[in-house]
């Protein structure tokens, strides 16, 4: 029937308007975070009314389908914001192979460390990337997709909330270089994030969200491989 899709797009972008508005209310206090909320709050509205994740996976397949058009268009405040960019790309190509190859080996010792099986290490280390290259790379090294989506996500909702607590605590007043680190740790939530400080700090958010994808399909097979796994 397709009165059931509807009610579940319906059901997504109404938690996702009251996750704003409880966002704003609480002067966007990062624990608050209208993805988290929205999260949170369809879990609860399935659980009350019995509804199961496919049924719900189902019912959204069009808001799936936007997922690359609304990447693509991030495009947009980097084009506007080219020039700075560029004059700063050897510093953000740098950052993002010492930053990328950091957070690639951390997480696998942590999973080491932890005692986790040999399949969550291995879905730790992506992470900190976009989950479509995430989805790729676990294809290409049989990592299971369940958990690789768990990981970005998790990463992803994280990241927007504790790297800007971080941030303020350092003092980090530069909007390209609060864009950056919101872009390699958080990819497309980091991203979005961005967009609220402004169109200079979702520029430098994008281009680190780019590099980090593009790295991370190098290196992580050879970590991997070097490792073991």
């Amino acid at each position: 029937m397709i009165e059931y899709p509807l009610i579940m797009i319906l059901l997504t972008l109404s938690m996702f308007t009251l996750s704003e508005m409880i966002f704003k209310k609480s002067g966007k206090h990062p624990l608050l975070h209208p993805f988290l909320l929205t999260i949170l709050l369809i879990i609860t509205v399935l659980y009350i009314f019995d509804i199961s994740y496919v049924e719900y996976r189902d019912g959204t397949q069009i808001l799936n389908a936007l997922i690359g058009p609304a990447i693509v268009s991030l495009a947009v405040p980097l084009y506007q914001n080219l020039k700075q960019v560029k004059s700063s790309l050897s510093l953000i190509i740098i950052t993002v192979l010492i930053g990328g190859s950091g957070i690639f080996i951390s997480a696998l010792l942590l999973g080491e460390m932890m005692g986790l099986p040999s399949s969550m290490v291995q879905a730790l280390s992506t992470k900190s990337i976009t989950l479509p290259i995430a989805l790729e790379i676990a294809q290409l090294e049989n990592i299971p997709l369940s958990l690789v989506v768990l990981g970005v996500f998790s990463t992803g909702l994280a990241g927007i909330i504790a790297v800007p607590m971080i941030l303020n605590f350092l003092k980090v007043k530069d909007e390209s270089l609060q864009g950056l680190v919101l872009g390699i740790t958080a990819h497309v939530f980091g991203i979005a994030k961005a967009l609220d400080i402004s169109p200079l700090s979702a520029a430098f958010a994008t281009i680190g969200m780019v590099l980090m994808g593009c790295f991370s399909v190098l290196i992580i097979p050879i970590i991997l491989k070097l490792g073991g796994f």
